[in-house]
């Protein structure tokens, strides 16, 4: 078996092809730093934002939603996240007939419930089918692969592991709002320090964590930003006034989390112009035995990398095929250019 990748299916490409209105110089003082002072510099650029009330008779986070998850082909209609159903935006809760607000960041999960700030913050507030709210509760976004896995509308739960895990549409889009949070909220102000972790909570725990970050860090990379997570940014931002910038960004990921936290980030780098127009295409997992890689990705090398940051296998220029490793596992494919370098986190499945 082999897998191609295909250089025009632009949704799919590793860095946004089609870029979202973010304003000149909006990340300008993120710019060459690396590490701990890049996701402060990220913090305060996303920090202080307008606040509104979760429910009022003036602006709220019903009316926000209502434009940030609208349908594209129905703007009357909110898109429903866990369900991709287009239902009727001016409806709302409606006795229980409507759609009502997931908190992507479970609002127990630092016990802030939908007070003004981090609980009426709309990059984390969802449109959602309100059966798949309740049954997702504050659940641990992780695979779920237990034996008490059940399913509901294409997502699968389990209340004894006590995790989520939402459909593959949707999983780039949790992560996102799980990582902007994590940066977003860091203890000053007043405000909670929210992170990330590795283990699963209780139902009962107050504590402001949230996981699982590897399975996060993964569904990222197997799900990318498309334009309705784009639009959406953009709606938020023209309330709130700041930004995630996961989604502006994606490889800013692997600057503050992955394998680039020692290099410094420029904005200049995600930029297709600067990739050479480099797009391709990757399903995550990969289970085949050799991709191929058309004559328009023009590197100077290619390497692949395991997880620990050893190099296992160099490939010449103009190399049309790369054999994937025999062991399942997480990757990386390294793209060198002239004056940029493209790192792809692949998930392999040996077939």
């Amino acid at each position: 078996m082999r897998i191609s990748f295909y250089t025009s299916l632009t949704a799919f490409s590793l860095f946004t092809s089609l870029q979202a209105q973010v304003p000149n110089g909006y990340y300008n003082t993120a710019e060459n730093k690396s590490d701990q002072a890049l996701r402060s510099a990220l913090h305060n650029i996303i920090d202080d934002h307008i606040e509104f009330p979760y429910t009022s008779s003036s602006t709220d986070t019903w009316d926000i939603l209502q434009e940030s998850d609208a349908d594209p082909s129905n703007s009357n209609n909110v898109i429903l996240v866990y369900t991709r159903e287009s239902v009727n935006g001016p409806q709302e809760y409606n006795g229980g007939s409507g759609w009502n607000r997931e908190h992507v960041w479970a609002k127990s999960r630092g016990d802030f419930g939908t007070e003004i700030g981090e609980g009426t913050d709309v990059h984390n507030l969802r449109a959602s089918n309100v059966q798949v709210n309740s049954t997702r509760t504050n659940y641990s976004f992780d695979n779920c692969t237990s034996n008490s896995c059940e399913l509901i509308y294409g997502n699968l739960y389990s209340g004894s592991a006590l995790v989520f895990e939402p459909r593959d549409e949707d999983k780039g889009d949790v992560a996102r709002i799980i990582f902007y949070m994590d940066v977003r909220y860091e203890g000053d102000s007043g405000e909670l320090d929210l992170e990330m972790t590795e283990n699963i909570l209780s139902v009962t725990s107050k504590l402001p964590r949230h996981g699982v970050r590897s399975t996060l860090l993964e569904w990222h990379e197997m799900d990318p930003v498309d334009d309705f997570e784009r639009n959406r940014n953009d709606v938020i931002y023209s309330y709130q006034g700041n930004r995630n910038p996961f989604i502006d960004h994606p490889e800013l990921v692997d600057y503050i989390w992955g394998d680039q936290q020692q290099a410094a980030w420029n904005s200049s780098l995600s930029n297709p112009t600067a990739q050479t127009n480099f797009k391709l295409f990757i399903p995550n997992p990969v289970q085949t035995s050799y991709i191929d890689i058309p004559p328009s990705i023009n590197a100077n090398t290619i390497a692949l990398y395991n997880v620990q940051g050893k190099q296992i296998s160099h490939f010449p220029i103009k190399a049309e095929r790369i054999k994937m490793p025999i062991t399942s596992g997480i990757y990386f494919l390294r793209f060198v250019f002239h004056q940029s370098v493209v790192n792809k986190r692949i998930v392999v499945k040996a077939p």
